[in-house]
């Protein structure tokens, strides 16, 4: 992964073909778009927001292009390309300004905010506007052209059931997952960075990740509002911020872990159970952390450190 990120900093046009081209694969392996991000990152933290500009826009014209050519239609990689790198460029300007990634998270809680506002704004009744996305996606798996499927269609009937039932809260999941794509690559591209130009320097600054107790007790008073109130705003605002307290909450399950010196196989274990099991209980403690400080709380193991 480094030798992509040396790759990219020999030039300009190093750096906007691996975007593009990690973009591109996203269509084969998803997680390539984080890595496609996280070039437009390292460029905009080592260069500026003009230079991150010029490579989001040469390699997010590459890779419509081609997306282009290959589906008959752009918007597939519209869609993907311009929250994910608007979001992530935005961060890597406010990490480059600030040289605080507490400060950048607390940022894109804010622009995560924003983002469910600004999807509210646009489609006032956005539960309506995803039915009918849904509705259209059934239509066009009816179509004659599409019958070589027919054998899946009970379990895609299915699938689009149980998206039509979330209906009301698409908005939060769609904004998370950009927010999450975004925060990824912020987080490889600073790594990057580091590994080039800073040997050492990434880890303390992830391990020390902090959105501060103001955020911590916005954040509980609005999850209360939300469980009383049930209101489908309160909710999509939830689930942003339920992301970026999951990667506070790792972030100190990996600062516990260097203190207490442990194998790297617990990490291991750690990721394999998080999204089936742990999701939950890491964002609990992501905001329990703001009081209770366990990185301070705990002792480094006799003889270690």
């Amino acid at each position: 992964m480094r030798s992509l990120a040396a790759f990219a900093m020999r030039s300009r046009s190093g750096a906007a073909l691996a975007a593009a081209t990690g973009a591109v694969l996203f269509w084969l392996f998803p997680p390539f778009l984080i890595a496609a991000t996280a070039v437009l990152v390292l460029v905009t933290l080592r260069r500026g927001a003009l230079e991150g500009a010029l490579i989001g826009l040469a390699a997010g014209a590459a890779a419509t292009g081609l997306t282009w050519l290959a589906l008959g239609r752009p918007s597939p990689m519209l869609q993907v390309l311009l929250p994910c790198w608007s979001m992530a460029w935005l961060l890597a300007l406010v990490l480059r300004a600030t040289v605080s990634l507490s400060r950048t998270f607390q940022a894109a809680a804010v622009l995560g905010v924003a983002g469910v506002a600004g999807a509210y704004l646009v489609f006032p009744d956005p539960t309506a506007w995803w039915r009918g996305l849904l509705s259209r996606l059934r239509q066009e798996f009816t179509d004659p052209a599409a019958l070589g499927l027919a054998a899946d269609r009970a379990a895609w009937e299915q699938l689009l059931g149980l998206i039509e039932s979330w209906a009301p809260y698409l908005p939060g999941h769609a904004v998370s997952a950009a927010l999450m794509v975004a925060l990824l690559a912020l987080l490889l591209g600073r790594w990057w960075q580091a590994g080039l130009f800073n040997p050492g320097g990434f880890r303390p600054e992830f391990q020390e990740l902090r959105l501060g107790r103001v955020m911590a007790g916005l954040t509980l008073l609005l999850f209360a509002a939300m469980l009383v109130a049930h209101w489908p705003p309160l909710v999509n605002v939830a689930l942003v911020l339920g992301t970026l307290y999951t990667l506070q909450g790792i972030a100190l399950v990996h600062a516990v872990v260097f203190k207490l010196q442990l194998s790297p196989a617990w990490l291991l274990f750690f990721y394999l159970l998080l999204v089936p099991l742990l999701s939950q209980i890491v964002m609990a403690l992501g905001i329990a952390d703001a009081w209770a400080d366990f990185r301070n709380r705990i002792r480094p193991r006799p003889g270690k450190l």
